[in-house]
């Protein structure tokens, strides 16, 4: 065959060979539509766990009724987001006081300054042993050794005769070091991330300002949190501060603990549950209709917030409650701050009815 005859033929058969290629590509692009709208279309399989059963939902403590206001969306995504199909419900064992608990809380005492020869327990509630000198006080949770310890600053002019200017890095050290020196520094908290806070107490007003950061202050606290579950934070019943913190006057070159409490229950790791979770827009319905909880906020005089940002979170509680599970947090202008239980009601108690 000549070159001629070559050219040829390649010019008559070339749009046949063209349109073969199209339609191979169509039939195989097709064929890929078909399988990848099968498989949208398929029920969505959620795999669960919900070794509890049905649970108690979570009970926030100083917390007002959403009801308050109306809400409208104003985050980047101009709707309710959806953090999760799934989230892990974790068991808090209830504690029960141990043998030599006596000598560790007293441990406790002599090592925040109280002298426990002259000082001796009171037991209230037949749970909280709690020591008083005068300045200082100090309440132990014989059951789980959680502690409020406190000192009196307005009867303690001394800590403010010469105070210098507290430092973030130092201020983390001591507080660290503050709390396992009385053996209250559990693994939940190691693994957390810490908040700085710095303050300026006026000793005149006996009254204490937050600040930006630690220009002109004279006091500063440490914020302890539980270590993110899955990626989501951990949330306290105020949101803006943990239920663990050490608070500290920097007076003559030394970090004086003036303020510290731990109200830290353990999780179980062997036991997590793994429970079905609402939409984004079911919660934010629940919100609208007075279901949710403000923990920041309530007293603003609007009567319209607007949601600026909405993510799933960890409530941590201050009191004993059985589980540690998710709620949807959303915040708004002003500090405004609401909680939403985050399961479905079909794995919650419903406590209207016991």
């Amino acid at each position: 065959m000549t070159l001629t005859e070559v050219s040829f033929f390649s010019r008559k058969f070339a749009p046949f060979v063209i349109l073969v290629v199209v339609v191979i590509f169509i039939l195989f692009y097709s064929v890929k539509l078909i399988i990848l709208y099968s498989e949208l279309n398929q029920p969505k399989i959620v795999e669960l766990n919900p070794i509890f059963k049905e649970i108690r939902p979570v009970e926030i403590t100083d917390a007002t009724t959403s009801a308050t206001f109306s809400y409208s969306i104003d985050t980047v995504d101009g709707e309710p987001v959806t953090a999760t199909d799934t989230a892990k419900v974790f068991f808090l064992p209830k504690n029960q006081a141990k043998f030599g608990y006596r000598e560790k809380m007293y441990l406790m005492a002599k090592q925040v300054g109280i002298d426990t020869e002259v000082i001796k327990h009171r037991l209230e509630n037949s749970i909280n042993a709690i020591f008083e000198d005068g300045k200082r006080r100090l309440l132990v949770d014989i059951t789980n050794f959680n502690f409020k310890y406190e000192v009196d600053i307005v009867r303690s002019p001394e800590l403010f005769m010469q105070n210098e200017t507290p430092d973030k890095d130092t201020a983390q050290n001591r507080a660290i070091d503050f709390l396992k020196s009385i053996d209250r520094y559990p693994d939940d908290l190691q693994k957390g991330r810490m908040n700085v806070i710095f303050f300026k107490y006026d000793k005149e007003s006996s009254k204490t300002a937050v600040l930006e950061d630690n220009t002109d202050a004279n006091m500063v606290e440490i914020d302890f949190y539980r270590a993110d579950i899955d990626q989501f934070p951990i949330v306290s019943p105020s949101y803006f501060n943990s239920r663990n913190y050490v608070t500290m006057v920097v007076t003559n070159n030394d970090y004086q603990v003036v303020n510290a409490q731990v109200r830290l229950f353990e999780k179980s790791d062997g036991q997590v549950g793994l429970y079905p979770v609402i939409d984004g827009k079911t919660a934010y319905k629940r919100l609208q209709a007075g279901k949710g909880f403000i923990v920041s906020g309530s007293k603003l005089t609007t009567s319209e917030i607007s949601i600026k940002h909405m993510f799933m979170g960890y409530y941590d509680p201050d009191t004993y409650q059985e589980y540690l599970q998710p709620v949807y947090v959303f915040l708004g202008d002003n500090n405004f701050v609401a909680y939403v239980v985050a399961l479905t009601d079909k794995y919650l108690i419903d406590l209207s009815k016991l």
